[in-house]
Formats: structure tokens, C-alpha cells, sequence
């Protein structure tokens, strides 16, 4: 009599394959933490990086300084409406995919989700030092990409490749667009001098 697996084959794939990831993924973690502890004894017992860390800080803040300034954000009842308009009308017509929106529409909150919380700790960890704030940076890119990957895997394997891909391109596409505010207003701040 042959076995079935309860889960069905289709979930079983989905959950070894995120099983595996999550393996591999706490065996590098492992060995990273290793790395990193091993050089934070040989920092704390012979100080090898003292100059190093100073330069890098020092630097690091003076790059910020001139790329620093005041963002503010307002919400009215006319965004939230334009907001609520924008997001209805694609379900009213008739070449939109209805499930294919309401999907893209949730992994586009979930991206940007990630992106506000990036934000806060980004705006958190600069006032700590420009070194905690690098570190919290790379910390950051590699939360995102585990995230990232976690979603995909938990998903249905033929959907697995697009997920990732939607997530990412929504993820550096809301980057990529805080960063032409930004210069957009540092350029204004300059015409204007």
C-alpha cells in the first residue's frame, strides 16, 4: 500500500523547498555570526580597527551631511479619496484581470511595508553614527531578500519566479522613487539659494 503524504504533493514541494532555504539560510547566518564575533574580540582585546572605524564614520557622516535635509508628509481627505478612486477603477473595467490586481495589489502594500519600515529605522540608526547606520543598511538589504524569498517559496512553485520578481521590482522601484524626490528637492533647494 503505497504512502501519501497528508500535506499533498504540491504543499510538501513548498514546504521543503522553503525548508531548505531556511536551512541554508541559518547556516550562513551561522557562519557570519562567527566571522563577526571573532573580529569583534580581536576589536574589543587589540583594537587593529580603531583608525579604520574613525575614518569610515567621519567620512561616512560628512557624505551624509551634504545629502541631509527636512522631509515632511501630510495626508488629506482629498489624497485619501484620489487614493480610494485610483485603486477602484481598475476593477470596474473589463481588460483588467481582478485577481491578478487584488494580488499585485497586496504584494505591493507588503513592499511597501517593507520599504516604511526601512525608513523609520534608517531615520532611528542615523542619529546613532554614520557606522551603525551603514551596518544597519546592509542588515536591511539582507532582511529584505530573506523576506523576500520567504514569500516566494510559501506561494505556489509555478508562481514562484514571478512573485519574487514583483516583489523586488516594487521594492527598488519605491527606492529608486524616494530617491528622485530627494534630489528633485535638493535641486530646488539649490535654485532657490
Amino acid at each position: 500500500m503505497r504512502t501519501q503524504n497528508p500535506l499533498g504533493a504540491a504543499q510538501y514541494r513548498r514546504a521543503s523547498r522553503l525548508a531548505a532555504y531556511i536551512r541554508g539560510l541559518g547556516w550562513a547566518v551561522a557562519a557570519a555570526a562567527v566571522v563577526v564575533g571573532l573580529l569583534s574580540l580581536v576589536q574589543l582585546y587589540f583594537h587593529p580597527f580603531d583608525l579604520v572605524l574613525e575614518k569610515a564614520d567621519a567620512s561616512l557622516a560628512a557624505m551624509d551631511s551634504a545629502l541631509t535635509k527636512e522631509q515632511f508628509a501630510g495626508v488629506s481627505i482629498g489624497s485619501l479619496a484620489l487614493v480610494a478612486a485610483v485603486s477602484a477603477v481598475p476593477l470596474l473595467k473589463r481588460g483588467v484581470r481582478r485577481r491578478q490586481y487584488v494580488v499585485s495589489f497586496w504584494r505591493g502594500l507588503l513592499s511597501s511595508a517593507i520599504f516604511l519600515g526601512s525608513d523609520k529605522l534608517y531615520r532611528y540608526v542615523q542619529g546613532l553614527g554614520m557606522l551603525y547606520f551603514s551596518a544597519t543598511i546592509a542588515l536591511f538589504v539582507a532582511v529584505t531578500i530573506v523576506l523576500v524569498e520567504i514569500i516566494s517559496r510559501l506561494g505556489r512553485l509555478e508562481d514562484e519566479a514571478d512573485t519574487r520578481t514583483e516583489l523586488i521590482a516594487s521594492i527598488v522601484s519605491g527606492l529608486v522613487f524616494g530617491l528622485v524626490i530627494q534630489l528633485g528637492e535638493y535641486g530646488l533647494r539649490v535654485i532657490t539659494r
